[in-house]
């Protein structure tokens, strides 16, 4: 992939995660904010999508009330806007909150995604 393919699927993907962003933030009590993690050279495999709260608490009440449906759904609309097909979605869909990153990485987001995938939900 040239830089210019990468940064067109850079703003792909920031624009339609984007909106569905605040679709769920319309929605969800204690969304925060969406980002996403990509190997650009494997870009179907290595897409994951991450769906950050601002607690614990709002992240366990959003998944006990099947908002994780919703966000999938959410994620499946913005990947397809940006043409990227997944065949899972539940693999490359995640949930975190500010507060396990503050309690666990003190607040560097940059280290918890790309350090640790494996403490994602």
């Amino acid at each position: 992939m040239t830089d210019s393919q990468r940064k067109y699927l850079e703003n792909e993907l920031n624009t339609a995660l984007g909106r569905a962003c605040e679709a769920a933030r319309e929605e969800i009590p204690g969304f925060q904010w969406v980002t996403h993690v990509v190997d650009t050279s494997d870009v179907s495999s290595s897409i994951q999508v991450v769906w950050v709260f601002d607690s614990n608490r709002h992240l366990a009440e959003a998944l006990r009330a099947g908002y994780d449906a919703y966000l999938g759904h959410l994620t499946r609309e913005a990947l397809a806007a940006a043409g990227i097909s997944v065949e899972d979605m539940d693999h490359h869909v995640d949930f975190d909150s500010e507060e396990e990153c503050a309690r666990v990485h003190g607040g560097d987001w940059k280290l918890r995604l790309t350090a640790e995938p494996e403490h994602l939900h």
